[in-house]
């Protein structure tokens, strides 16, 4: 029933049902085409149709019906093997065109550009002139750009360009571009031979909140608009999406993370296959939008309505509750100190307690009871906790945080205050990094061989091997024994062999695996009289001698894996040199050190005398004191202020994940403290444990209010309080007057001393005195 505003509707969708199945068939509400590609075909598919018609009862009008023709209009086109074109009957009536004398003129004018709009490139920009007199209130008056705007489109139309036909087989490009007025595209396809034809162009006028947007924004929505222009044509197939700005080639990538309105386009665009490739605007056949800009604003539909929307949700959802103006007005009103500063300005009557403010007279000014310096608001004191904390949301740093803070609001000592309330956050602390390392404390060099030795094991190897290293302090002189199993009986008689060669020593420093803190190596260290130095947990460089020997032990396994050689081999061949090699602390060889002469290698010697070791000693110290000093500037090291009674966070030895904190969040309490290593305890369970100091950070008693890590700048104890002196007063970092003072003597002052026997039994006796 005609006359109803949905019968065109069900007039189309009952022809589609009609004539579904035949083939080279297409219709426009009662408008039938019959098309093939040569007579045949289309004589069997034209016959189809006309059998399907004849079934359905459909009529058709014989004087209207055109058959076998190789060219044709319909629907205001000329259909061609040439491609499609604008009839020309319909552009006979603009040759002879006059100018537009109103603003309703110029809007019918524009209504017949846009018909023909898909064949004229840059639409939007060249009608940009004519569509702003088209804008309410706006006065009409004809200049020369508005005339010059007119021929363009009139020779446009005239001879417009023939656009092709879409071929499902060639390669499909959409090329977009954005100027400050318009957005543009082409659709183009490209044969097997390699030629491009162009398939349809398209063009959209910016509407006034489009155009505040960054170039980059509007780069992207003309991306979004093209695609979504040209929907019939690229929905579920592969094509290429082409544009001038280098940018977005990552920002539509899958792992890009742009701004909030990009992302809302650049999700539209995941249901398309499209691959977006970059290429200079020189070559962009859509760049013209951006190079024939206008900067006048004129009013078009927003392409993306919800977009303002969605971003204003964003950041409203996204912002803190803050201060508001009326809260900080009555604030200010009650603080004592901002009315005795309005005095001060208005009166210049300034007291001690507005001293600080007058040194800013000249930028200080009210506005509404709010005190302003420049145009940042004087915040009374008490909201300043307040503003901190809002400041310090999300936990910046004291510089971020300042500079936050700085760009809105000031008081004095602003800094100093936000310097303290970050030191004071104890979730900022629990992540922090660790203190300042404490100064080395380097040991003293035995005074005979195979006094003091360090143990550690090495592994496991792929083998299923381990290596248990034993190296003497003295001489640097390391023994290896091949395990393959790792406990205590095993290891205690591997050492039993290394001793019965040896001798017992006074010490053995080892770290706390179960093999050298089990009852069995206790009762065996008990047994012989040897003292068991354990470790810090978790502080190897207490035991630095042979963890570095480890290293060397390791490169040299790793070369014998990749070369495919015995490893057992190999490890003998570099333990031979090793010990028959001078070291770079002693200048002498292990071998010589422990044994008194140089084992043979295959490299030919002679004789060596031996001489006294005082040399030795002396280059020694000269080199611990070196590296000491060394390595304690480099690594920034002062004496941690930890005693006895202080409370401890303890780092974190193991994370669960990325987001765990550097310090667990138990606070333990000081018990004792020996140099480096501490006894602390826990405040819940009491039970105790033993950390270095290096993995402590302090914390103040003061309830609820978590201090920063404390340090004495200069490495000095407090001569003041004698009482925490005592305490934490630290005996086994001090070096010897000799070490201090040492001076290297010359060759000819070395020639000249009496070479004296050394009392072996004197210094065994000091030594064991020394440790018990």
């Amino acid at each position: 029933m005609f006359g109803i505003n949905c019968a065109p509707e069900l007039f189309q969708k009952t022809m589609e049902q009609i004539l579904t199945g035949c083939e080279g068939c297409l219709n426009y509400i009662d408008d039938i085409i019959v098309y093939g590609s040569h007579r045949d075909e289309h004589d069997k598919r034209l016959t189809k149709v006309l059998q399907r018609l004849k079934e359905w009862n459909v009529v058709l009008n014989a004087d209207k019906c055109v058959y076998g023709v190789s060219e044709m209009r319909i629907l205001g086109h000329v259909i061609s093997a040439e491609g499609v074109k604008p009839d020309k009957d319909k552009l006979n009536a603009i040759r002879n065109f006059r100018a537009p004398k109103s603003a309703e003129e110029v809007r019918s004018f524009l209504g017949l550009v846009n018909y023909v709009g898909k064949f004229i490139p840059d639409m939007a920009t060249i009608t940009h002139p004519l569509r702003q007199l088209t804008v309410e209130k706006e006065k009409f008056v004809w200049k020369s750009e508005h005339h010059s705007a007119f021929e363009k489109l009139k020779s446009f139309m005239i001879s417009p360009s023939t656009l092709g036909f879409f071929d499902i087989g060639d390669r499909t490009q959409l090329i977009a571009d954005a100027s400050p007025v318009g957005l543009g595209a082409v659709l183009i396809q490209i044969n097997s031979e390699g030629n491009p034809r162009v398939i349809a162009y398209a063009s959209k006028s910016l509407s006034n909140t489009e155009k505040r947007y960054a170039q980059i924004e509007k780069e992207a929505l003309a991306l979004v608009w093209a695609v979504e222009r040209f929907h019939f044509y690229l929905y579920g197939r592969q094509f290429e999406l082409i544009t001038d700005h280098k940018p977005l080639e990552k920002i539509f990538s899958t792992k890009s993370k742009p701004c909030a309105r990009i992302e809302r386009w650049v999700i539209r665009l995941q249901s398309y296959k499209a691959s977006v490739i970059y290429r200079p605007g020189k070559s962009n056949i859509a760049d013209p939008l951006s190079r024939l800009a206008i900067t006048e604003t004129v009013e078009g539909k927003p392409f993306d309505e919800f977009s303002e929307q969605y971003v204003a949700w964003i950041i409203s959802n996204a912002s803190p509750v803050a201060l508001k103006l009326t809260e900080i007005e009555k604030a200010s009103k009650a603080d004592g100190t901002i009315q005795a500063v309005r005095q001060g300005i208005e009166k210049n009557e300034w007291t001690e307690d507005t001293s600080t403010f007058k040194i800013f007279s000249t930028e200080l000014c009210f506005a509404n009871n709010i005190l302003l310096r420049g145009n940042r608001i004087v915040m009374p004191a008490s909201l300043r906790e307040r503003t901190l904390h809002l400041a310090h949301e999300g936990h910046p740093g004291m510089s971020i945080m300042k500079q936050r803070l700085r760009a809105k609001v000031w008081w004095p000592k602003l800094d100093l205050q936000v310097e303290q309330y970050v030191r004071n956050c104890r979730g900022c602390m629990l992540v922090s990094a660790a203190p300042a390392p404490e100064p080395m404390k380097r040991r003293e060099l035995p005074s005979a061989p195979w006094q003091h030795v360090a143990i550690d094991f090495l592994g496991p190897l792929p083998s299923g091997h381990s290596l248990l290293v034993v190296v003497d302090y003295f001489s640097r002189y390391i023994e290896v024994e091949i395990m393959k199993k790792t406990d205590s009986i095993q290891t205690i008689g591997r050492l039993n062999s290394i001793f019965a060669r040896f001798g017992l020593p006074l010490s053995i420093t080892a770290d706390n695996g179960p093999q050298f803190s089990s009852e069995e190596f206790l009762q065996f260290c008990t047994t012989n009289n040897i003292k068991l130095i354990s470790t810090t947990p978790y502080w190897p460089q207490q035991n630095g001698e042979v963890e570095r020997q480890n290293r060397s032990l390791l490169k040299r396994l790793v070369i014998s894996q990749s070369m495919n050689a015995n490893w057992i081999e190999e490890l003998n061949k570099y333990l031979l040199m090793y010990r028959s090699s001078p070291h770079s602390v002693t200048k002498k060889t292990p071998s010589e050190m422990l044994f008194n002469y140089n084992i043979r290698d295959k490299l030919p010697s002679i004789f060596n005398p031996i001489v006294e070791h005082e040399e030795v000693a002396d280059r020694d110290k000269e080199a611990k004191h070196k590296g000491k000093m060394y390595s304690d500037k480099r690594r920034n090291a002062k004496v941690s202020s930890i005693c006895p009674g202080d409370e401890v966070l303890v780092k974190r030895m193991r994370k669960t994940n990325k987001l765990s904190s550097n310090f667990g969040t138990k606070v333990f309490k000081v018990v004792e403290r020996k140099g480096g290593d501490v006894l602390i305890a826990s405040k819940e369970s009491g039970l105790k444990y033993r950390r270095h100091v290096s993995h402590l950070l302090k914390v103040s008693t003061e309830e609820g209010n978590p201090l920063a890590p404390e340090s004495v700048d200069n490495g000095m104890v407090d001569p003041n309080n004698k009482e925490k002196n005592v305490t934490c007063k630290d005996t086994t970092s001090k070096l010897t007057d000799r070490s201090l003072s040492y001076k290297p003597s010359n060759e000819t002052t070395r020639s000249k001393r009496t070479i004296q026997k050394p009392n072996y039994l004197n210094d065994y006796i000091s030594s064991w005195k020394s440790i018990s």
